[in-house]
């Protein structure tokens, strides 16, 4: 069993990874990928000490490994619903191996380990550097570093068996179904539901007494964190405590629930298999109104409809592409709100600050960076050409110019980004009380900051990946969605230099910003205008 475990999974990552680009391609995408990692690994690295710093001075600094753990959970869980799911079941190579003389368990297990493996690469990517910097500010002990990568490897393995676990149970009931995009938006709801539930039971609720009594000793505010998952308990006491029975017993229920899983899942993982390989595409059928069917409303509204409805009616893209821009913009500003609502009377000094004139440029500032870190969670553009596998080649038959269609394409990923960005900074707006003047200040940069970060289409429509096997390839295992975060995190730090460094005047950063936007967006459309059928030739 484990031989067969080991070469499946190898076999799955091999098919996971071949994309059938030239070596001259693959060394160019390394080199890319390379540097928007070393500065990613920068930028986490100086955001990390700036928190570490700020928790040293009130000597709350085990809350920074708290705070690393809960966001390395809950990025396992929120990616894990959707890769799980089509991993398991809907991947096409499902198609050829249930037929060989395997186990449903060697197979389980083995699509357990590819779901583990692409965890680490971003576990790995945002937990190194924060760990490492915490134990060079805190000068803490050789057996500190020793027990961070050990802690990385089992940290995530609970919050993804958990997430198996529910897909799998919720699969095997609703085998019946037959519509495969109905029980893969349900699926994906439902699992969101109940793990959000699962965690919001296990962490408990204190009180304000014990809260504040938490906040009074040192290194108190990590334990309020501690008890957001099961686990976490664990792995805070074997890191920051050098706790090596600590660190035995999360490996030794990680190990357990892995095995658990493995054994027992295996007939209702079968069961869901077999029902998901022989369902319909879920394709309804209804009557057509002749009156409304067939009236025309323009090639604009009908290509970006079309768009629309392909990521809304398939649940990997919408769960990976568009829901994270509807949530979790908005629920992030308001949990910030809700944190510095605790402060009381200070809260009164900032809302005087913030409607000062003096300090109206930092918080100009404030918004654009807000809209631009929002901004980093929209993948649509740089995915837009390849989400669509094969039938890109369609666009090549398509009575409509090449560039118009990426124009189409690009245009949800504005709409989407815009909706985020616009959204985070008016509900920032209202709960900060910023003067509504700065908010019309900040419209136009942030929409033109919009339709450029959707020119990112380019790069996707330059070397497109076309060969996958399941839909989580593209909306998580795509290294191109990177693009997205570099354009943010670039804007954000030109934003922060002329905002706090150079002390430019407001009205100043936005006419700049719009010209500069303005001018390389001219530049970009005219370029795709120019390249329409050499960018086609692509694919």
């Amino acid at each position: 069993m484990i031989s067969n475990n080991i070469n499946l999974t190898k076999i799955f990552l091999k098919s996971s990874f071949n994309s059938g680009r030239k070596r001259k391609n693959r060394v160019l995408s390394i080199v890319l990928y390379a540097g928007l990692a070393i500065y990613f690994s920068v930028s986490i690295g100086y955001l990390s000490y700036e928190i570490i710093n700020a928790l040293l001075s009130i000597h709350q600094e085990e809350a920074f490994i708290s705070l690393v753990m809960m966001a390395i959970i809950s990025l396992t869980i929120f990616t894990s619903v959707s890769s799980c799911l089509n991993t398991l079941y809907f991947a096409k190579d499902n198609i050829h191996i249930l037929p060989l003389p395997l186990k449903g368990r060697e197979i389980l297990s083995s699509k357990t380990n590819v779901l583990l493996i692409y965890n680490y690469i971003e576990e790995f990517m945002f937990g190194l550097v924060p760990f490492g910097l915490y134990g060079y500010l805190t000068h803490q002990p050789t057996g500190f570093y020793l027990m961070i990568i050990p802690v990385l490897i089992f940290l995530p393995v609970i919050p993804l068996l958990l997430v198996e676990l529910i897909v799998i149970i919720i699969m095997s009931l609703t085998n019946g179904v037959k519509n495969k995009n109905a029980v893969q938006m349900f699926t994906t709801v439902t699992s969101i539901i109940i793990i959000l539930f699962a965690t919001t039971t296990f962490s408990g609720n204190q009180s304000e007494e014990q809260l504040m009594e938490m906040l009074n000793q040192a290194n108190g505010l990590s334990k309020i964190y501690a008890n957001v998952f099961p686990t976490m308990p664990l792995a805070l006491s074997a890191l920051a405590k050098q706790n090596v029975l600590s660190l035995l017993v999360l490996i030794v229920i990680s190990i357990a629930a892995y095995i658990l899983v493995s054994v027992f899942c295996e007939k209702p993982y079968n069961k869901g298999m077999l029902g998901c390989l022989f369902s319909s595409s879920g394709i309804s059928k209804k009557r057509i109104n002749r009156e409304t069917a067939y009236k025309s409303k323009g090639l604009l509204y009908s290509y970006v409809g079309k768009e629309f409805k392909v990521y809304l009616r398939n649940p990997t893209f919408f769960v990976q592409l568009i829901l994270p821009q509807l949530i979790l913009s908005p629920f992030m500003i308001i949990l910030l709100s809700v944190s510095f609502r605790s402060g009381g009377e200070d809260m009164d000094v900032l809302y005087e600050a913030i409607n000062s004139r003096l300090y109206s440029g930092y918080v100009f500032g404030a918004l654009l960076l807000t809209a631009m870190f929002c901004s980093m969670y929209s993948y649509i553009s740089p995915l837009a050409v390849s989400k669509d596998g094969h039938d890109a080649y369609l666009m090549k038959y398509v009575p409509v110019p090449f560039y118009k269609q990426l124009e189409y394409k690009m245009s949800v990923d504005v709409i989407m980004s815009f909706f985020s960005c616009f959204v985070s900074v008016l509900l920032g707006s209202f709960l900060f009380r910023v003067p509504i003047g700065l908010l019309a200040l900040c419209t136009p940069v942030i929409l033109l900051y919009c339709v450029l970060h959707g020119f990112l289409i380019i790069f996707d429509a330059r070397n497109p990946k076309l060969n996958w096997t399941s839909e989580i390839e593209i909306s998580k295992r795509n290294m191109r969605m990177f693009l997205s975060l570099g354009y943010a995190m670039i804007n954000m730090a030109i934003v922060a230099l002329m905002t706090y460094l150079f002390n430019l005047n407001m009205i100043l950063i936005g006419v700049i910003l719009c010209i500069v936007y303005a001018i390389i967006i001219l530049i970009s459309y005219t370029y795709i205008k120019k390249k329409d059928i050499v960018l086609s030739h692509n694919f």
